[in-house]
């Protein structure tokens, strides 16, 4: 029975998605009506020039060059998160310290940093990596921070009570309470990161996605510049799917057998 329930509200959810799809669709086609294809391309034209930029060997190199560097980027800004925020949530004169430095990151914008990286690395892969860093860490940070000061002080002292060791209580205690949240906010930070790795490619550097999508502005390929868009939207979503996806059902916690619920 209550997998039938989750199957239908599964349905449903899909069928009011591709609902909101078509909308979407049918708003773009009526606003593009009336414009040129240089100023809005209908959504035909967009998907017509997606299909042909995927045929072409030079756009999968790009789009290889801009998931490696926010790959990167993002990795760096996982495993500072991670640390800096597990540090911050366990002890309050740390967060009294960081604070300052955690609120300039959050404040900034990203543009300031690709400037900075532009003067420091110059036009290299270094700079899109350190800007996809710069952003996605303070998201990281937060989200470990607060996961980590809202776990039950009892349940450590639960563990040193049986004897079990520092080792045994973070795996045991602190990595399944802090872990959902942190991989919810790495999606978040997963489709960040492309998109800060596009705007900083655009702005120093004339390789990946955001090398191609200057040049497409350049030449007034407006129907391209939308190709990429949706391309870059489809590649976040199919690695949110393949990677964030699985993660997320293991570390749910669902109820055993038998069990009652609250209705």
């Amino acid at each position: 029975m209550r997998s039938t329930l989750a199957n239908n509200s599964r349905v449903r959810r899909s069928i009011i998605t591709l609902a909101g799809i078509i909308a979407l669709v049918l708003a773009w086609t009526g606003v593009a009506a009336g414009q040129h294809e240089y100023i809005l391309p209908s959504p035909l034209s967009a998907a017509t020039a997606a299909l042909t930029v995927l045929t072409k060997p030079d756009f999968w190199l790009a789009l290889g060059d801009t998931t490696l560097r926010a790959g990167m980027g993002l990795c760096i800004a996982l495993v500072l998160g991670a640390c800096w925020g597990t540090a911050i949530g366990r002890w309050p004169s740390v967060e009294a310290f960081c604070q300052p430095a955690i609120q300039i990151l959050l404040a900034t914008p990203a543009v300031v940093f690709v400037v900075l990286a532009l003067v420091w690395f110059g036009s290299t892969s270094q700079a899109v990596i350190m800007v996809v860093t710069l952003v996605a860490t303070p998201l990281m940070v937060k989200t470990t921070a607060g996961a980590v000061r809202n776990i039950d002080p009892t349940l450590n002292e639960m563990g040193q009570v049986f004897g079990l060791s520092w080792f045994d209580r973070v795996r045991t205690i602190l990595i399944p309470l802090v872990l959902p949240p942190f991989i919810a906010s790495a999606t978040v930070a997963m489709g960040q990161s492309l998109r800060v790795a596009v705007m900083a490619e655009l702005l120093t550097t004339a390789s990946g996605l955001g090398g191609a999508i200057r040049l497409a502005q350049i030449n007034l390929e407006t129907p391209k510049v939308f190709a990429y868009a949706l391309i870059l939207t489809s590649v976040a979503l199919m690695l949110e799917k393949l990677i964030t996806g699985p993660l997320q059902s293991r570390t749910t916690v669902q109820p055993r057998q038998g069990e009652a619920t609250t209705p």
